[in-house]
């Protein structure tokens, strides 16, 4: 059975791992719910842990977020190193978003509360600022904003599947 297949970049910089687990966690339990009975596949993408360095694919990078319907930013209080910042590919998904000739249908953002407080980038202070962002703390909040966010991007997806 095929099916129309929507793909989502998450990225998250830092020691964010956990919230790149649940996302593919939440991911595939969206899937199985609701949106696999409705004809759709939510195909979950990122850099993994283990990608030291992700200027090395950059370019496969900026391609994979042109191609995703959807973009998960997660920070806490950096958009990362050198070798692995996200700060382009987030503007990158913004203007994918608004440009019709992209997939990119939804941008969000989702703050981490710092564990040093006074060692947040000034960048980040200010997009939380400009976003009016609350922050999760603990990974159940977490799981519980990003479920909200995928429910709600999954819920304006017209179904694959021909009315019987």
């Amino acid at each position: 059975m095929p099916y129309q297949m929507h793909r989502i970049f998450c990225a998250s910089p830092g020691d964010l791992e956990e919230e790149r687990r649940a996302f593919y966690d939440l991911i595939g339990s969206l899937n199985e719910e609701d949106a696999m009975s409705r004809g759709l596949l939510l195909v979950p993408l990122s850099i993994l842990p283990n990608a030291a360095d992700k200027r090395l694919f950059q370019a496969a990078v900026s391609e994979n977020i042109r191609s995703c319907s959807y973009y998960v930013q997660v920070l806490e209080d950096t958009w990362g190193g050198a070798e692995k910042n996200f700060e382009r590919d987030y503007a990158l998904a913004l203007r994918c978003a608004s440009d019709p000739d992209f997939p990119m249908q939804g941008v969000a953002v989702l703050f981490k509360k710092p564990l040093l407080p006074h060692r947040v980038e000034p960048e980040v202070a200010d997009l939380k600022r400009r976003l009016q962002a609350p922050e999760f703390e603990t990974p159940a909040e977490y799981r519980e904003r990003l479920r909200g966010i995928l429910s709600q991007w999954l819920a304006a997806i017209p179904s694959a599947r021909a009315a019987v």
